[in-house]
């Protein structure tokens, strides 16, 4: 009696570990399907007196699995926020700059072989924009179209740029506003963005230490 009790045991718990190991298999054959595809992001952001708000769409395996999210994009709460941090902040602007630059030039290689693999479909944005004054509105609006020549450089250079970005300024030389309404549609591969992801990660601890060694400091989170 004790012998078939003990089989019945047996069996049931080879069944179980069956079915964890199992369910384990499919997980791990999830995680690399995810792993080995590209994730297509379209981002929508609308800036005017009535409405501030960034819709962020994201797509897999051809819009078959979508997720949609709304970030809020509020002045106020960024600028609160700012000056909270501004209070806790235990070092110099100037030793942050050169934080960052240590870092850039640790994880720029990193970053710039990722963005060689980011493809970016199309980019069309609207911005109406004014100061309020017909002279600095007009001066405002050449360093803007300066700038942005910049960046379509940028991004030919180190993207897949399908076509080129289509960005156009109206001018407003009677008052003070800015107005924006736009969109940007590009995929990356989620294996490579979290390998890079771990890399910067690794590059971000090398900076520190040595930062740490030449600017002796505890404000740098660990």
């Amino acid at each position: 009696m004790i012998a078939h009790t003990d089989t019945k045991k047996g069996g049931f718990l080879l069944y179980f570990y069956s079915f964890l190991i199992l369910i384990a298999i499919v997980i791990v054959m999830l995680i690399l399907l995810i792993l080995f595809i590209d994730l297509r992001v379209m981002s929508h952001t609308i800036y005017t007196n009535q409405e501030r708000i960034m819709i962020v769409k994201i797509s897999i395996l051809k819009n078959l699995l979508r997720y949609k999210f709304i970030i809020p994009l509020k002045p106020n709460e960024v600028k609160e926020e700012f000056e909270h941090l501004e209070k806790k902040r235990d070092i110099s602007i100037l030793q942050q700059i050169d934080f960052f630059i240590n870092l850039y030039s640790n994880a720029h290689t990193i970053i710039i072989r990722f963005l060689q693999s980011v493809q970016i479909y199309n980019v069309n944005y609207h911005v109406h924009f004014g100061v309020g004054n017909s002279a600095l509105t007009g001066v405002s609006i050449g360093t803007a179209y300066s700038m942005i020549g910049i960046v379509e450089n940028i991004l030919e250079r180190f993207t897949i740029l399908h076509k080129p970005p289509n960005i156009d300024i109206t001018p407003n030389y009677y008052a003070t506003t800015l107005e924006a309404n736009g969109k940007i549609r590009f995929s990356f591969s989620i294996r490579k963005a979290v390998y890079t992801g771990f890399l910067v990660f690794l590059a971000y601890r090398k900076t520190r230490k040595e930062f740490q060694v030449t600017h002796p400091f505890e404000s740098i989170s660990r």
